[in-house]
């Protein structure tokens, strides 16, 4: 529940503070790149961060979703999606997110499989929150990982070129919010249950 929360409030604390930012027309690896006053907190506790919590969710997922097939891939990707976020932190991108340096590539490595990777556990976990919660759950788990996919392609487009930053947001944000939406409610099934067992 804090990582997507924790990433959030930093993006938008960090963005406001370096003056000249435009949050609308420039990246979040911006943020932690060479040129950025705030490269190590953005890379430490943004990107590595979440990585971090996102791999500790996905290791939960994995086990709560064991007996489903599909459950678990979920759960595999998005722990890989995890395991690149964590890792991007260590890569900060070249001035401008303009990547010719060995370090420069490797962020772009590294940042591209968490977008692919967490809106497909989104996806893949449709069915199983369908089965568990209702179809309601399983459409919005689809939709939101379908639109965060949907983000990577469109931000390449050239008429989206003054709106890379808000077009990453979103399909990074969509991820985030199924990740909030999935831990809330498997708390709020959790506590249920201990009241149930009170009960008893």
């Amino acid at each position: 529940m804090l990582g997507p929360v924790i990433y959030g409030l930093l993006l938008m604390w960090l963005g406001h503070r370096w003056e000249g930012y435009n949050p609308v027309r420039q990246s979040m690896s911006e943020l932690g790149g060479v040129e950025s006053p705030y490269m190590g907190t953005m890379n430490i506790f943004g990107f590595s961060l979440l990585g971090v919590m996102t791999v500790l969710f996905a290791l939960s997922l994995g086990r709560l979703w064991k007996e489903d097939k599909v459950g678990v891939l979920a759960a595999v990707s998005l722990l890989g999606g995890g395991i690149f976020m964590f890792l991007v932190g260590f890569f900060p991108c070249d001035a401008g997110c303009v990547d010719v340096s060995w370090v420069g590539r490797m962020h772009s490595v590294m940042s591209t499989p968490p977008s692919i990777l967490m809106p497909l556990a989104a996806m893949l976990a449709a069915k199983v929150v369908a089965k568990k919660w209702g179809r309601g759950w399983g459409l919005a788990s689809f939709w939101l990982g379908l639109g965060s996919m949907m983000a990577g392609p469109v931000m390449f487009l050239p008429t989206m070129t003054g709106y890379l930053g808000l077009v990453q947001r979103l399909g990074i944000g969509l991820s985030l919010v199924w990740m909030e939406l999935m831990a809330l409610r498997l708390l709020s099934g959790s506590v249920g249950a201990m009241f149930e067992d009170e009960q008893k």
